[in-house]
């Protein structure tokens, strides 16, 4: 006779029957496995995006949209172990994430290799998810209270590493984790680690003993410890592989962005409990699907794909988020409850009616919110309207430029300390009104490039009679910024004068902070010529002359786009990549100018101090040649390779507020 190694009290539970084997399924609830409905709905959502655009089903493009949620899959997959076995979640995963990879941009910052650096970081983040483990199975705290605890404590520890600094300048070969291809293909490492490791994690949770055990533990928690199955162990296990993979994906998205900033991977969590429930994990623990998960996170990175083509914003991306958990967390029940002899209990109708509800605001909310925007109401009253100005085309560009209408001058504040301006050749720069600055205001993330004193080509013979004659200019030495000035510089700007940018003093429903939700490293936009100065000012700076941003885009030998004389889609934020919108700064590395400066084509067209005129020596005249419009340089990312020249110009209304039109500063 064999001894139990655990002897069992009279009337204690009986063991989960899942731990030895699993029963069979009935036919219909084979055909209602979750699972074939998140096939239905990715397919659905696909056709929809399809007909939405023509440039969804590319391959670049889908793989680009892929890798832009690999991290948000490597939080997943033990997020997916946790739900199953404690019927809770883990809320301090995006916070492990932005705490290991601020400490490795930390460490970075203080010379230490990145790979070192890298190896910090997951340590920490597998010491991090052993500390949660730690409260949760020796000193008995809930899940949900421990979690939300170093919620709070991770990040807090992120703005203590990195402050108001960034992690800048990594190396090649890191960044490739986040931003290479696999064997020029069109496919991403990121995707290809996550694809592995989704089958390691699968393999364990259908496979193995230990993956039988999560299931027994969250099916029925007391009769497993009766039954001798170290359920604590298992619980520090999972808890801190989950602080190993936060670290992890925290090191892709690092390497994705090219930077690190303490607020990176702000707001993850969501994702990664709507992905992991939406995949038919029951948030009460004991059932779920590797395949379910992996399916879900499909499902979501094609609906914001979709939600993006549509110009749905970041806030009401938000809302369809949180509306699709709700959706996740009652439909897998209702299609059990189908599933077990179509026996509807009083819960299951309820929950259906709930679902109905929801997938109407869901619904609803995707079809209205196409032209929706949050506005933020300011306690003073609308200005007048002013009077429209006409519509501009440039005839070397071949799109027309819009021009909003002039807003209702100002009171003239105070003006900020002006820096001396840079020579231009038969060109001036109007002063811009600006706000009062504090004592010692904080001051954005600088990193500017120094443009050696020298001779440069400035202009063009061979593309837009606009941008002629080529000719050899010499300009002073002067600094410009590495990258365009991002919503997170401009947030520290405003907050540290009080400013409002003109759009908003004329109430406009858009101003950069519609645009700057959930964006903080993207480029602000839909800032006048007048606001780009004022902040350029406030830094002791200004915005650049035509030549300045020509010469540091083009170099000493008149490249004919940032990167050299042929045009490369992938190089560039431009239509052709499908985006559709602004991305981080810095996404493009190979596309930097050769004095490294980043983004000069794509992304944002830029403003520049000069007016619109022609240039010394040119017979050719435009009819709006005007000082009253400002040249704008480098293209947005809804425009093509000519765009994209580092020659080309455009020009827009100095009141122009757009949603591909920001800047950069020099001095």
């Amino acid at each position: 006779m064999t001894t139990p190694l655990v002897s069992k009290p009279e009337g204690a539970p009986e063991a989960p029957a899942r731990l030895l084997s699993t029963p069979p399924r009935s036919l219909a609830a084979s055909l209602l496995r979750w699972e074939w409905f998140l096939v239905i709905l990715i397919v659905v959502v696909s056709f929809v995006n399809s007909l939405i655009s023509p440039f969804f089903l590319e391959a670049t493009n889908l793989f680009r949209t892929a890798s832009d949620f690999m991290e948000l899959g490597l939080m997943m997959l033990p997020m997916t172990f946790i739900i199953i076995t404690t019927g809770s979640v883990d809320l301090a995963v995006a916070s492990t994430l932005g705490m290991s990879a601020s400490f490795m941009g930390w460490l970075f910052n203080l010379g230490v290799n990145i790979w070192l650096a890298a190896g910090a970081a997951l340590l920490l983040g597998t010491l991090a998810g052993l500390v949660n483990g730690l409260l949760i199975t020796r000193i008995k705290l809930p899940v949900l209270v421990v979690t939300l605890a170093t919620f709070a404590l991770y990040r807090g520890i992120a703005y203590v590493l990195l402050g108001d600094q960034a992690a800048r300048g990594y190396p090649a070969a890191f960044t490739y984790l986040g931003q290479g291809k696999i064997g020029g293909t069109p496919v991403p490492f990121s995707m290809l680690l996550f694809g592995v490791l989704a089958l390691v994690f699968g393999l364990v949770l259908h496979k193995t003993a230990f993956g039988r055990q999560l299931y027994a533990i969250g099916s029925n928690e007391e009769a497993c410890r009766y039954s001798g199955v170290p359920v604590d162990r298992i619980k520090l296990i999972i808890f801190t592989l989950s602080g190993f993979m936060a670290a992890l994906a925290g090191i892709v998205l690092a390497a994705r962005f090219g930077s690190t900033r303490p607020d990176i991977g702000t707001g993850l969590e969501l994702d990664v409990i709507t992905a992991t429930v939406l995949g038919g994990v029951d948030i009460s623990g004991g059932t779920g699907t590797m395949v379910g998960a992996v399916l879900s996170l499909v499902l979501i990175g094609i609906l914001r794909f979709g939600m993006s083509l549509v110009n749905i914003q970041g806030q009401v991306q938000g809302i369809v988020i949180g509306l699709l958990l709700i959706l996740a967390i009652f439909l897998p029940r209702l299609g059990r409850s189908l599933g077990g002899g179509f026996k509807l209990s009083r819960g299951a109708v309820l929950g259906s009616v709930v679902a109905l509800v929801v997938a109407l605001l869901f619904g609803g909310f995707f079809s209205w919110s196409r032209n929706l925007v949050l506005v933020t109401p300011e306690p003073t009253p609308a200005p007048p309207t002013a009077t429209p100005l006409p519509a501009v085309v440039l005839k070397p560009t071949p799109t027309p430029v819009s021009l909003p209408p002039t807003p209702t001058p100002r009171p003239s504040p105070t003006p900020l300390p002006t820096a001396t301006p840079a020579p231009t050749t038969d060109q001036t720069s109007e002063a811009p009104p600006v706000t009062p600055t504090p004592t010692e205001p904080p001051k954005p993330i600088e990193e500017m490039i120094e443009i050696p004193a020298g001779p440069f080509i400035f202009g063009s013979d061979e593309t837009e009679p606009n941008e002629s004659p080529a000719q050899t200019i010499e300009l002073p030495a002067y600094q410009i910024d590495r990258f365009e000035v991002t919503n997170d510089d401009f947030t520290l700007f405003v907050n540290a004068t009080g400013y409002q940018t003109e759009p908003e003093k004329r109430s406009s429903k858009k101003s950069w902070r519609t645009e700057a939700e959930g964006r903080g490293n993207h480029p602000v936009v839909r800032v006048t010529w007048n606001d780009a100065q004022a902040f350029c000012a406030w830094l002791g700076k200004r915005l650049p002359t035509e030549q300045e941003w020509e010469k540091a885009a083009r170099g000493e030998q008149g490249n004919l786009f940032p990167w050299g004389n042929t045009f490369d889609a992938g190089k560039a934020n431009l239509k052709a990549s499908g985006i559709r919108g602004t991305v981080a700064v810095g996404s493009f590395p190979g596309g930097a100018s050769p004095y490294g400066v980043e983004d000069m084509a794509g992304n944002v067209w830029e403003w520049t101090a000069d007016p619109y005129q022609g240039y010394p020596g040119s017979s050719y005249v435009d009819e709006f040649y005007s000082d009253e419009l400002k040249v704008t340089r480098g293209g947005g990312w809804f425009d093509d390779e000519p765009q994209a020249r580092a020659s080309n110009r455009s020009a827009a209304a100095p009141d122009s507020a757009n949603d591909d039109l920001g800047f950069r500063c020099v001095k």
